[in-house]
């Protein structure tokens, strides 16, 4: 099991072992390399045991080759991730990993595994919803001169400077467009049972109301809300602060039902 096990495993990393926490949270993080802030969110979160998907071809698995489709991850999702799901559990999706946390909530509900009554909430942070076409520009279609200029615009301040670094750029193109390959394709529109919460930077290109047709894909319309936060695309990052705050707020209200 994940939560009680100190061996690594190659499609996670859990943050910091609790195999006596109540709950698992999963972060699917956005294309390219996992942020290592995500690695102390569960600092103020002493019921929860968080770990983090490594995808195919990142970190420790660089080896790897890179997945493109839904499909190929449902299936290496489910061989290798679904038995380790063993408590009431939440999922974290951050960008592309907003697509692969609920097609994968998804799948696990509609194969009507036992593990799809743990699912009890989705947080999707910075993407519209996966059933709605994406009216920006594909990273598939753009030159690498034309990604680089989209990241320094979509990026924090503070990191910017990092996409002027040619050994990081030659190293994050081939992931972000192998992930981009996975948002070109639109998903099923199938609503799940499951909470769907929505976070966005307010100074994303992204707008508010590509965010609200999340809606479409939950069952609990009266638990579905939007948050915005004073940042970028990974406003996560930028805002972490008050991002944990909510998660804080959000868990409570849907796990505990306790408002705060």
């Amino acid at each position: 099991m994940a939560s009680s096990s100190t061996k690594t495993h190659p499609w996670f990393e859990i943050c910091h072992s609790r195999p006596s926490a109540k709950y698992q949270v999963f972060i699917f993080p956005a294309a390219g390399v996992p942020g290592s802030y995500y690695n102390d969110w569960d600092r103020n979160f002493p019921e929860y045991e968080f770990s983090v998907v490594i995808y195919p071809g990142r970190a420790k698995r660089s080896s790897e080759k890179y997945l493109t489709t839904i499909k190929e991850y449902l299936g290496q999702l489910h061989r290798e991730l679904l038995p380790y799901i063993t408590k009431p559990c939440i999922f974290i999706g951050h960008s592309v990993g907003t697509i692969i946390s609920f097609a994968f909530a998804r799948f696990i509900i509609e194969t009507r595994s036992y593990q799809g009554d743990y699912i009890k909430l989705l947080i999707e942070m910075g993407r519209g919803a996966p059933h709605v076409t994406d009216v920006d520009k594909s990273f598939t279609d753009m030159t690498d001169a034309e990604l680089v200029e989209n990241l320094k615009q979509t990026s924090d301040p503070s990191t910017r400077e990092i996409y002027d670094y040619q050994p990081f750029i030659d190293m994050i193109i081939p992931m972000l467009k192998a992930d981009a390959k996975i948002g070109d394709v639109l998903i099923p529109s199938n609503p799940i049972n499951t909470p769907i919460i929505v976070y966005g930077g307010e100074k994303d290109c992204l707008r508010e109301e590509f965010l609200n047709r999340w809606i479409e894909l939950t069952k609990s319309k009266d638990l579905f809300r939007v948050r915005m936060f004073p940042g970028h695309h990974n406003f996560q990052s930028e805002c972490q602060t008050q991002v944990l705050q909510c998660l804080k707020e959000d868990f409570n209200n849907i796990l505990n039902n306790t408002k705060t």
